[in-house]
């Protein structure tokens, strides 16, 4: 009775508007007021051991490494090094637009992130060129997913803190889904353009000065500080000479280096400003951490998921099967839920079921990962499609039929992991001497 209680509070208050992390400590705090063996001290120690885990260290130092690269004019470099690689494609913009993605997933791991800095620019060229509005955001929000699924990925070291799950090998195994996501989204990417006559536009508009070709030496030289960092951090981890948080603080110093000595950003009030904003945003993360542990703590407590574990294990589930459930799981929450939030809540409860059936974890944790980003491009939730909608001039519910497209397309690359785990697990099998 008080657990129907409890998920009912948490429900309601989500349909008030409550935020998410306030409607879970309201309802998890519900324990404090009817069970005489639950204390304040109980539930504050909960949620400050949560913060124990070394491997979350990694959260603020890989977001502050994001942050310090927009310092370092990164974002001109990778559309232009993209430009050099599908410039001929028909529909080049489109495909520009991905590709910048998935090397900004690699140095980033921000969908959100990847929107604001790529939409701005890409979005009018392509709206220019002669794209529609609405595709032109749809793909931007669209491909804007791959850069959680690309190492380094804050989703997957959440995803591995929670399930005690390698992050070295979660980021390695989501190299090739990352990909797979890409080229899916370029082959629709293709067609849109050619049924739909769509040509290029001049180089001026993707920050070619005038009378400036484009160079593919200018391109390699480009490439060289994005390309080194992405080594430096997923070549670390490899080779067993640092773990994934190590990894992260090394690529902050890096990315400092090379903004103060090499590309000569002095203007200390603007380190500031990417530092803070660093903060603001980690902390955000902590305070959902901190509260998702408290309410799997009380879910735990009274043993909600026990007879969904015995129903499961006694019907001999299949891990296909499983999978499947948890891709249609995830996206549902994603539609309307904070990916970090869900996770938090549901990783911890679900993992009984994924040892008792012995699904792969790593399986497990990129499927996870890709089924809950989807959610920042469907709405209700929806916020890369809503950031690139304010960018592009239209709204979401004139966006819906790309947006259809591209989660359908979306969800085949999950099913490709599905079916073929081996995708997922090839790499780090390979890579990785355990």
């Amino acid at each position: 009775m008080i657990l129907l209680f409890i998920v009912s509070v948490f429900v309601i208050c989500l349909f008030l508007g409550v935020p998410v992390v306030f409607s879970i400590i309201i309802s998890s705090s519900i324990p404090l007021l009817f069970e005489p063996l639950v204390s304040l001290t109980q539930a504050s120690s909960v949620m400050i051991e949560s913060f124990s885990s070394f491997t979350l260290l990694a959260i603020p130092l890989f977001i502050l490494c994001g942050s310090l690269m927009n310092l370092t004019g990164v974002t001109d470099d990778l559309i232009y090094i993209s430009k050099a690689l599908v410039g001929k494609l028909k529909g080049s913009l489109a495909h520009m637009n991905i590709v910048t993605s998935i090397f900004f997933g690699a140095i980033s791991g921000s969908s959100v992130a990847d929107v604001a800095s790529m939409g701005r620019l890409l979005i009018p060229a392509m709206i220019k060129a002669g794209y529609s509005r609405e595709f032109a955001a749809t793909v931007t929000a669209a491909s804007s997913t791959i850069g959680s699924i690309i190492p380094p990925s804050i989703l997957l070291i959440v995803y591995g803190a929670l399930a005690q799950t390698s992050v070295a090998a979660l980021f390695i195994a989501g190299i090739v889904p990352g990909i797979l996501i890409g080229l899916t989204q370029m082959v629709y990417a293709y067609y849109y353009a050619v049924k739909n006559n769509v040509g290029d536009i001049e180089n001026e508009l993707i920050g070619l000065e005038e009378g400036e070709e484009l160079s593919k030496v200018t391109a390699l030289k480009k490439s060289i500080f994005p390309i080194s960092l992405f080594l430096v951090v997923i070549g670390g981890i490899m080779g067993g000479i640092f773990t994934a948080t190590e990894a992260a603080a090394i690529a902050v110093m890096y990315v400092l280096f090379v903004a103060f000595f090499i590309k000569k950003q002095r203007n200390w009030k603007s380190y500031y400003e990417v530092s803070k904003r660093a903060t603001m945003d980690s902390a955000v993360i902590y305070i959902l951490i901190a509260a998702a542990a408290l309410l799997s703590w009380v879910l735990a407590y009274y043993e909600a998921m026990d007879p969904i574990v015995n129903i499961l294990l006694e019907n001999n589930f299949s891990p296909t099967a499983f999978l499947l459930m948890l891709t249609l799981l995830y996206v549902i929450l994603g539609t309307f839920m904070e990916p970090n939030s869900a996770m938090l809540i549901f990783v911890p409860l679900l993992l009984p079921v994924m040892h008792g059936l012995g699904v792969d974890p790593i399986v497990t944790g990129i499927v996870t990962v890709m089924a809950i980003r989807l959610g920042t491009v469907t709405p209700p939730y929806g916020l890369s499609s809503l950031l690139a909608s304010k960018i592009a001039g239209t709204n979401m519910l004139k966006m819906m039929k790309h947006i259809l497209i591209f989660v359908f397309i979306y969800l085949i690359s999950i099913l490709f992991i599905i079916f073929i785990p081996q995708l997922a697990t090839f790499l780090p099998n390979l890579l990785m001497n355990d």
